[in-house]
């Protein structure tokens, strides 16, 4: 029943609810995987709805590798017009080096669209290094550099298609605390790189709380600019999502 509820997430709700806790090699070994949603609607004097939705699937060898699959989605209207349309899907993988068990090396692929940025598609694909830091006390901390290449086609003919080299750095930390709770943080700072005034910079910042059995309570603000958007598009974005997340 939990690989339909996946299966279900995944397919029928198209592909956004990204997680942000970084992920290490050897804390959930073997197959593992999550659901999480949420969803707000009004009648009467207002007319609104909003759903957010998103899964994980993703599989830990316990020894030098893990990979994993991401998609979401988010989508609301008001009084019948649209306010936000977007989608998200991402694979990742991280293997770890037998000499040096805190340098990992990772590939990723990444599609996502937003209709109200002018995205029709925005592919992604690179690499790089992620150095890691644990401590017992302060949590887990994880410095990534590297690099990726970058499609951008947007939904106006104003703004011409993009194809772009950029760099890729970001800081990622987690702390758990209680039964399974925990707060995790992530920076992405992505510049051009033959324009570094041209750049994308992010920061999510996610508590999740146990609630009851394999359920959890998620609480997630994010905060994201882009020096050089599309035509008319504001450069910051600010988003705050609530919503229930199943594990298995």
């Amino acid at each position: 029943m939990r690989y339909l509820l996946l299966l279900f997430a995944l397919f029928n709700f198209a592909f956004a609810v990204v997680s942000i806790a970084p992920v290490e090699i050897g804390k959930t070994p073997g197959t593992s995987g999550q659901v999480n949603g949420s969803f707000s609607t009004q009648r009467g004097n207002t007319d609104a709805d909003a759903y957010s939705g998103g899964a994980k699937l993703q599989y830990d060898d316990n020894a030098t590798y893990v990979t994993w699959a991401e998609a979401s989605f988010n989508y609301a209207e008001s009084s019948g017009i649209k306010s936000a349309s977007d989608t998200f899907l991402h694979l990742r993988y991280i293997h770890t080096y037998d000499s040096i068990k805190n340098v990992n090396w990772e590939a990723f692929v990444q599609s996502q669209t937003n209709q109200f940025t002018n995205v029709n598609e925005r592919f992604i694909t690179g690499g790089g290094y992620r150095f890691n830091v644990k401590d017992d006390d302060l949590g887990k901390f994880y410095l990534g550099a590297g690099a990726f290449y970058e499609h951008i086609d947007y939904s106006t003919s104003i703004d011409p298609k993009e194809n772009n080299i950029r760099g890729n750095f970001y800081l990622a930390y987690k702390k758990d605390f209680g039964k399974d709770s925990s707060i995790s943080y992530t920076g992405y700072y992505q510049p051009k790189l033959n324009d570094i005034h041209d750049y994308l910079l992010s920061h999510a910042l996610e508590l999740q709380v146990y609630v009851y059995l394999k359920l959890y309570l998620s609480l997630k603000v994010s905060y994201a600019t882009d020096t050089n958007p599309a035509v008319s598009i504001k450069q910051t974005d600010f988003s705050q999502v609530t919503s229930l997340v199943y594990k298995f």
